[in-house]
């Protein structure tokens, strides 16, 4: 990622189509700035979506090695499947 472009509020009023069409097209996030303060970052809807699943798979990283170094006990995922399928249908899975 390269530096982050910052433009002023009365700047980006008048060019917020152009700005909004520029970061959705994959462009570099807007830090939007009013005063001498940074208000808002406009980034595109692709960009926000991968920044939000790499904070989701964070936590979950997290909270595993949480419950790891917890000595929490754990079990595979495709046991957990077949656990929580045997619960909605309440049909033993024979596992």
């Amino acid at each position: 990622m390269s530096r982050i472009k910052s433009i002023g509020m009365a700047e980006a009023r008048p060019k917020l189509t152009q700005l909004v069409d520029e970061v959705s097209g994959g462009g570099e996030p807007y830090l939007i700035v009013s005063g001498s303060r940074v208000k808002a970052v406009l980034v595109g809807v692709n960009q926000y979506n991968d920044m939000v699943e790499r904070l989701e798979d964070l936590s979950d990283t997290a909270e595993l090695l949480q419950a790891e170094l917890d000595k929490e006990p754990t079990m595979p995922f495709e046991e957990h499947l077949a656990k929580s399928k045997e619960l909605k249908s309440g049909v033993p899975t024979g596992s």
